[in-house]
């Protein structure tokens, strides 16, 4: 009993064994499409189409890989501007830097300039740069991760000094191919002697997600904020609570339409123009993405032809470029804008909203006519003002014509503004204008 025990366990180890010795070589045959392919993947067809990515090396082992991009952006010729070296473990048992974990490859990528300008640019440096590593982790489930860190710097001498506390941020793509992008940076300042430049940044903070990584015109949102970002030279400013935000989703008013959302927001403005707060929120509703496709594809084509041939933009593109114009023009569209900020002291607001109804029977830009234009559109604006601010301002020379032609009136201290466009009628604080005078 106790030998065939024996033999059971030994089985049992030397099977263990032979697992973990052959998987690896298992899980190799499947690594350049887990990793490089992927890798490409995780950009947009949009995107792709603006640069260019070749893999110029590739070699299998065993227990490793390694493997060679090339990336170049065709706008700057066929240079190639970076080049990435992986050196990739095969799993199923990793071994990274935050320890041991499972999964089909943990990769070690090395970017490398391979552009004689940037290098000779970065050699005229006083410092080296800090390292910057970047690794990728391929799960069982085809998520990955992609984590870039990027050391601290700390230089100086007598032309001046530059502090930077490092870089941290992360891009994770999940078995559903969503996507999660985190970035982070606690402080940047650089200051040059004489003090002819002097900049510092601090806590910024990136967070991007969207639901389909490879798709521009998935459902997204993303938001950048920042700290403190300060100038004293050579342009004295500072912005302090600086954060903007957006959103894009489906939109209800169709399956081929998209609604964009977009805020800015400063807490706190110091410069030599008087604005020291603003708030802007921006809407666009009703957008046809074919619009968005048609105009990478204007980009792209754009781009090839100057490429091909600088200064001269060929037929095609023309009437790339009149379609589109026409695609505006046809489809229905809505603008939403509001803006709140404090100028010369004084707090001051502006709704704007516009509804273009579009002319679907329009079949040539050639043939549009103004009061079809006029009366597809639908503008509604609000205007409020604190009128000792704007007293204070180069616009107070105008107060007093505008109160006259009734195009603003005063209200307990306010600039008051109401104004709105529909069924071809302009209304302007109550009263009818007549549109042919602007004409």
């Amino acid at each position: 009993m106790r030998n065939k025990s024996l033999a059971i366990v030994a089985s049992l180890a030397v099977l263990t064994i032979l697992v973990l010795g052959i998987t690896p070589k298992v899980v190799g045959i499947g690594i350049r499409e887990a990793t490089i392919a992927n890798l490409v993947d995780l950009l947009p067809p949009e995107a792709r189409r603006q640069i260019s990515i070749n893999e110029s090396a590739f070699s299998s082992g065993w227990f490793d890989s390694s493997a060679l991009l090339d990336i170049s952006y065709p706008a700057l010729g066929d240079d190639v501007l970076i080049q990435l070296e992986f050196e990739i473990r095969h799993g199923p048992v990793l071994i990274t830097p935050d320890g041991i974990k499972l999964g089909l490859a943990y990769a070690q990528i090395r970017p490398h300039f391979n552009n004689a300008e940037i290098t000779a640019a970065l050699a005229e440096l006083p410092f080296e740069l800090p390292a910057v590593q970047v690794d990728l982790l391929a799960k069982f489930n085809n998520s990955l991760k992609i984590g870039i860190s990027i050391a601290p710097l700390n230089y100086s001498d007598n032309q001046g000094q530059l502090a930077f506390d490092g870089l941290s941020g992360s891009y994770a793509v999940n078995s559903d191919q969503s996507v999660e992008i985190l970035l982070s940076m606690s402080k940047l300042q650089a200051q040059e002697a004489g003090s002819s430049f002097d900049f510092s940044l601090f806590g910024l903070e990136l967070v991007s997600t969207s639901e389909q990584m490879n798709d521009i015109l998935a459902p997204s949102a993303a938001s950048l904020s920042i700290a403190t970002l300060r100038s004293d030279a050579p342009y004295p400013f500072l912005l302090e609570e600086f954060s903007i935000t957006s959103q894009l989703k489906a939109s209800t008013a169709g399956a081929e339409k998209i609604d964009i959302f977009q805020q800015l927001k400063i807490t706190n403005m110091e410069a030599d123009f008087p604005v020291t707060s603003l708030s802007w929120t921006g809407e666009i509703n009703e957008l046809q993405t074919e619009l968005i496709s048609r105009y990478y594809e204007l980009a792209t084509d754009l781009q090839s032809q100057i490429n091909a041939s600088p200064g001269g933009i060929n037929t095609p593109i023309n009437e790339l470029g009149q379609e589109i114009g026409l695609l505006m023009i046809r489809n229905s569209l809505v603008l939403n804008n509001e803006v709140a900020a404090n100028v010369y002291d004084g707090d001051h607001s502006i709704d704007l909203r516009i509804h273009w109804a579009g002319l679907p029977d329009l079949t040539d830009l050639a043939r549009l006519d103004i009061n079809e234009v006029i009366a597809a559109l639908t503008i509604s604006v609000e205007v409020s003002l604190d009128l000792a601010a704007i007293m204070r301002s180069p616009a107070a020379e105008f107060i007093d014509p505008y109160v006259q032609e009734g195009y603003i009136r005063l209200d307990n201290g306010r600039i008051l503004v109401n104004g709105s466009l529909s069924d071809s009628e302009l209304i302007v604080n109550g009263e009818a204008v007549p549109l042919d005078q602007f004409f």
